[in-house]
């Protein structure tokens, strides 16, 4: 008997399908304003494609980040017709390219810097934690004398 297929990899497959479903559409409807997005949107792409998570967890951060990006610009071209005209002043401005491009990086950093910044926060927690319980024990074992800390070690016993 075959295997079944990855579930993933099929959802996967299902997902690329849509997408490519979408561009189609969108070529079709937005012309030359979507070649615009398309260019706009690489580090998005790059993102599907490195993230292996079956949510996609990174992409999903960059895509936001990169489409608020590139939607400002988009939304210019297509109020002045989304003509090749229009395209051509954007792409040819550095300001436009620092802001797609870079809202894509502020993405990325995020995707990065998040979990370093979630775990110097816990331990912070975490230490504050600790020192408050000792602090308790301490005033528990003034209070009630050693027995409250339950039993020694055997250092403890010969020291």
């Amino acid at each position: 008997m075959a295997k079944d297929p990855n579930p993933n990899l099929v959802k996967s497959k299902k997902r690329f399908r849509y997408m490519v479903a979408v561009f189609i559409v969108g070529a079709f409807i937005f012309k030359m304003s979507f070649v615009f997005f398309f260019i706009g949107m690489i580090p998005a792409f790059v993102a599907y494609v490195v993230d292996n998570d079956k949510h996609k967890y990174i992409f999903s951060t960059v895509f936001a980040l990169n489409f608020a990006g590139v939607f400002p610009f988009m939304m210019d071209i297509l109020w002045h017709g989304g003509h090749f005209d229009a395209v051509q002043n954007k792409l040819s401005d550095m300001v436009v390219w620092f802001a797609m491009y870079g809202s894509a990086g502020l993405g990325w950093a995020l995707v990065w810097l998040s979990p370093i910044i979630a775990a110097a926060t816990l331990e912070g927690l975490y230490r504050g934690r600790i020192l408050h319980l000792e602090t308790l024990q301490k005033k528990a074992v003034e209070e009630w004398g050693e027995e409250v800390k339950g039993k020694r070690s055997k250092e403890e016993e010969e020291g």
